[in-house]
């Protein structure tokens, strides 16, 4: 269980953080064992429950608002602690509220920054703690967190838009996938009363009638098997190596494919102009920049064209061996390259990805939408022709 205590060590400072414990009781003796003196000790998670389990991560969206925040705070001459526990107590979303807390705990332990949010690698990632830590020695932090910010504004848009290109689509299916249950488990079993020898009726009125039969006899059985193939789903995409798997096989997808390679190119560029921006050599640039990549053979190219530029080769050449890049943007970055202008260069690659994958989502969408209908149209509407010629053929079969 996770405690949230407040504390004061032997020259009085106050501290306060989150603890793991197996009960208040051991919590207590870490927290003496630390040199503290607890003043307060609140559970905060002791029970799994629905609302736990929607709020156990924090979301890109809910770390956005943080870095934005915490941008806005420093320019204002807040001091780094400060700032964290102003956004903690205005939070309303408790992952994000046990996160800053730890945080916190952490830089009162005397952690920079950059260290404390190294604990949490795996929700930052290595190009944001590598900025953060440029920022803490230059000097120039808020500057930092307000390009982080953008970055994962745009990341945020970006769902956005995939989210809603997806929603129409994912709507018909369902209401397609609705209405061919309530015709086999409602329409159909009834209609199938009015023959008493089925043998006798047409090929796919027997279909039809049997497949109907099916439905009704296992209809539990039915359910089941799709809420556990559904919740095997979700758990298997916790797993890494297999939203990789699918990532990777998804790319491959007409239309999909253009999407992924896209948002990846963008999310390539960014890092890039940000890190170049920053003063960070070119090859750990790149290396950082490898880290980003969702795409499990887009990173692998990555890290060998790493190798082929420690070895000696220009910038532009090592990225032709890639998938990121198309001929027209490797020939910006030569340009870049040769004129020392390569943040601004990968800046401009990531804006004129941005406009072509909006276009590349449109166009998308407005196939989506046709071809959706034209499938809950030829599904639905082949049951309901089949039933009509079903009752037509009444006629033909005796009683």
């Amino acid at each position: 269980m996770e405690y949230e205590y407040q504390a004061i060590d032997a020259q009085g400072a106050r501290h306060q953080g989150v603890i793991g414990a197996k009960d208040k009781a051991s919590a207590r003796k870490q927290l003496m064992a630390n040199g503290l003196t607890p003043i307060t000790i609140s559970v905060i998670s002791s029970q799994f429950d629905v609302k736990t389990l929607f709020n156990s991560k924090v979301s890109l969206a809910q770390l956005e608002f943080f870095t934005s925040e915490l941008a806005l705070l420093l320019e204002s001459g807040v001091k780094v602690d400060k700032g964290i526990d102003i956004i903690r107590q205005s939070s309303a979303h408790p992952a994000l509220s046990r996160l800053l807390s730890q945080i916190m705990a952490d830089i009162k332990r005397g952690c920079s920054l950059s260290e404390a949010f190294a604990k949490h690698k795996s929700l930052f990632g290595p190009l944001y703690i590598s900025l953060i830590k440029i920022g803490e020695t230059s000097g120039n932090l808020p500057e930092v967190l307000a390009r982080l910010s953008s970055d994962l504004k745009f990341q945020k848009e970006l769902k956005s838009q995939i989210s809603q290109a997806l929603t129409y689509p994912m709507v018909i299916f369902f209401v397609c996938v609705m209405a061919v249950y309530f015709v086999l488990t409602f329409i159909v079993p009834k209609m199938s009363g009015i023959f008493s020898d089925l043998s006798q009726a047409p090929w796919y009125t027997q279909m039809i009638i049997n497949v109907s039969n099916t439905f009704v006899n296992y209809q539990s059985l039915i359910v089941l098997s799709l809420v556990a193939a559904v919740m095997t789903l979700a758990f298997a995409f916790k797993r890494p190596e297999f939203k990789s798997w699918v990532y990777v096989k998804a790319s491959r997808l007409p239309g999909i494919g253009g999407v992924i390679l896209t948002s990846e190119r963008i999310r390539f560029a960014q890092s890039m102009a940000m890190m170049l921006e920053a003063g960070l050599q070119l090859d750990t640039t790149l290396s950082l920049t490898a880290e980003t990549l969702k795409h499990e053979e887009l990173r692998r190219d990555a890290k060998l064209a790493v190798k082929q530029l420690k070895s000696g080769k220009q910038l532009s050449q090592v990225l032709s061996q890639t998938r990121v890049f198309p001929p027209f943007f490797l020939s910006i970055i030569k340009v870049g390259e040769e004129t020392g202008r390569l943040p601004r260069v990968f800046s401009e690659v990531a804006s004129r990805s941005k406009s072509d994958l909006e276009l590349v989502i449109q166009r998308l969408t407005t196939m989506l939408e046709p071809l959706m209908l034209i499938f809950m149209g030829g599904f639905v509407g082949g049951i309901v022709i089949t039933m009509l010629m079903s009752m037509v053929s009444i006629n033909d079969v005796p009683f």
